[in-house]
């Protein structure tokens, strides 16, 4: 029988509570976020992640991370485990473990990783690691035809920082496309055009989702929207700091 390879899209896990403030052990980095792969199946022979550092750094890279994959049940989609930075309670961990299928440790000690080639972030690839199998639910009704969902969640094991240091220069109307920004790094140092941004205050507090940029420059991003005004001082984020394909088998 031969094989057959599939390279999936890139996976946007999204970061949306308490995005600049640095993870502790055991907490949750993201929710349950849907793919989709072709139908059948498969075992996930290669994982490339990027992942941002901290304030134009390339901090993070020593993190592992517990990367867990499920599937819908009956049509159902796995009940969330929580909001990002906070542990998951025992009450969603336990509803949870019936759609878990897969586990897969990302271990940043025995990773190929580009050390500080990038500066401000890593890239990680993980090859012929040992096989995780994985296989969706035929009955999840949102699929796209001869395809599968399946959903990936993941945990910290240590104090993740995505912090950018790019703060809002002065309340920002809704709706004005072009943010001033302040503060060090500048915002060409930590954004990339099409990278999706939000803004937090400075505990955490306040998530305010702004768009996709279109344009970046030290001080000043444009983008595609800004629906909310943004206060002073709030900081920057991207909402996607980490993001996976995988090389999967049929």
């Amino acid at each position: 029988m031969n094989s057959k390879y599939h390279l999936t899209q890139v996976i946007k896990p999204e970061v949306n509570l308490l995005g600049n403030i640095a993870f502790t052990d055991l907490d949750l980095v993201f929710d349950w976020t849907a793919f989709e792969i072709p139908k059948g199946t498969c075992n996930m022979r290669a994982l490339t992640m990027k992942i941002k550092g901290t304030i134009a750094a390339d901090g993070n890279h020593d993190i592992d991370l517990n990367l867990y994959f499920a599937k819908s049940i009956d049509g159902v989609a796995p009940p969330s485990l929580g909001g990002s930075n906070t542990a998951p309670t025992v009450i969603a961990a336990t509803a949870a473990r019936p759609w878990i299928m897969a586990f897969h440790k990302i271990d940043a000690s025995a990773s190929s990783m580009d050390g500080s080639g990038l500066i401000s972030y890593n890239v990680f690839s993980q090859e012929n690691r040992p096989d995780v199998i994985i296989e969706g639910d035929p009955a999840y009704s949102t699929t796209t035809s001869g395809y599968q969902t399946i959903f990936v969640a993941a945990i910290a094991r240590g104090a993740l920082d995505f912090g950018s240091d790019v703060l809002v220069a002065g309340e920002h109307s809704a709706d004005d496309l072009t943010i001033v920004v302040d503060g060090t790094p500048g915002g060409d140092d930590m954004f990339a055009i099409g990278d999706t941004i939000t803004a937090f205050a400075n505990d955490g507090s306040a998530p305010k989702v702004i768009g996709n940029l279109t344009a970046v420059a030290d001080n000043l991003l444009t983008v595609d929207a800004a629906p909310a005004v943004l206060p002073d001082d709030h900081e920057i984020c991207n909402l996607n700091p980490i993001t996976f394909t995988l090389g999967l088998e049929y």
